[in-house]
């Protein structure tokens, strides 16, 4: 049980959301005043240049715990930025916990703040990640890429690794701050960063279920938020000693999966699958060379089949490129190849019962663990390049391309 004195902080770090920001300032109170009734209570709500009214919706939300408006512009910035605001405030108001809540989330509960903060008692560092039920159609990075990838480098299998809902005490706040921080780690990379260097540095990190999921469909970033994802991800692998080894305790079955099922609009998914196709034509030596893997699978009506046998193959490729120094290449070649994992995986489970896709995704995930530690791979030997550029997603970005240092 959380000590329930003190300050905590909930952040929500937003860009045009004064649809839903209201609704999550008041989960946010509500949720505070039933675990923290005497406590010091503030809900900071980060934006970057929103133009839509999110400042204002926020501002005439009537909240009970104390309100702050952390704003920054919003060229070259993102997620992360907000994110890294919060936490600066954190620091500023001496904040014994800090919870995280994504601004669009349309299920936010009031209990989640309880659930969280205990999960983050105590003196030591320690990092709390949501574990909820999704669409099947959606945290296709978290399944295909996250949460295997951290799973293979780490020995550790987190289901949401990057679900937005996180939560940590003030020694882990104060750890963080001596953490590198690469230009994506202020986008969409900044979720995995949180969580992969907990993993890195050996901290706790818990796993709180919360329910279910609703928010906006995160498909029309499919090109543009993975490759910000990796990006980060991989900075935080090539400044770990060495791939280390599965934890002696098996992995529980996951139970990730909603009954409701939404598919993405057959138009984004057209659009998307065209722009892909085009890239591996365009770039077709250097992925045969980067992905030997991926040489021997099939065609496809949306391009090509990437099975869950092919996939954790693939997944070993980049990661063996990228301790070699193909640091951009292999993240941008692997963007192009995960599309096309996704929309396998959805013919894939057609037809699939819930508890039957998760137990896909757990075979997956372990696979890429084994076929990652049979490759031999050292890490250590290079590191990526700070500046992130989204060139050739540009097109499927509905922020500012990014060619410059973030802020």
């Amino acid at each position: 049980m959380a000590d329930r004195s003190g300050t905590t902080v909930v952040g929500i770090p937003a860009r045009d959301e004064a649809r839903t920001v209201g609704a999550v300032a008041l989960a946010a109170d509500a949720g505070l005043h039933r675990a923290f009734p005497t406590g010091t209570n503030v809900v900071v709500l980060a934006e970057n240049g929103s133009t839509d009214g999110t400042v204002r919706r926020f501002a005439e939300t009537p909240l009970r715990s104390r309100k702050v408006v952390a704003g920054s512009g919003g060229a070259g910035t993102g997620k992360g930025t907000n994110v890294f605001a919060i936490m600066d405030r954190a620091l500023e108001l001496a904040a014994d916990r800090v919870l995280l809540l994504d601004a669009d989330v349309r299920s936010a509960e009031p209990a989640w703040i309880g659930r969280l903060a205990d999960a983050v008692a105590g003196a030591e560092p320690v990092l709390a990640v949501p574990a909820y039920r999704r669409n099947r159609y959606e945290a296709n990075t978290t399944n295909h890429l996250a949460s295997p990838l951290l799973a293979a480098v780490f020995g550790v299998h987190v289901q949401q690794p990057i679900g937005g809902e996180f939560a940590f005490n003030r020694a882990f706040l104060e750890r963080s701050r001596g953490w590198h921080r690469p230009d994506s780690a202020h986008l969409y990379g900044i979720d995995v960063w949180l969580t992969a260097n907990a993993l890195r540095e050996r901290l706790r990190v818990v796993e709180v279920p919360l329910g279910r999921k609703l928010h906006n469909s995160p498909f029309p970033k499919i090109l543009r938020l993975p490759q910000q994802v990796l990006d980060s991800l991989f900075h935080v692998v090539l400044r770990t000693d060495r791939l280390r080894p599965p934890g002696s305790e098996a992995p529980g079955a996951r139970a990730a999966v909603d009954g409701a099922a939404v598919r993405q609009d057959p138009a984004v998914v057209s659009r998307v699958s065209a722009s892909v196709a085009r890239y591996l034509d365009a770039h077709r030596d250097g992925v045969r060379t980067l992905f030997p893997s991926a040489c021997g699978v099939g065609p496809a009506p949306w391009g090509l089949r990437v099975t869950a046998d092919d996939w954790p193959h693939i997944l070993a490729d980049a990661l063996a490129a990228v301790a070699e120094g193909r640091f951009e290449p292999a993240r941008d070649h692997l963007v192009a190849l995960y599309v096309n994992r996704v929309l396998t995986f959805w013919e894939e489970i057609d037809g699939l019962a819930d508890g039957e896709v998760d137990a896909l995704l757990d075979r997956q995930a372990a696979r890429t663990v084994r076929a990652v530690q049979g490759r031999g791979i050292v890490l250590g030997g290079t590191t990526g390049p700070d500046r992130f550029d989204v060139r050739h997603w540009a097109g499927f970005n509905d922020e500012p391309a990014l060619s410059a240092p973030v802020r």
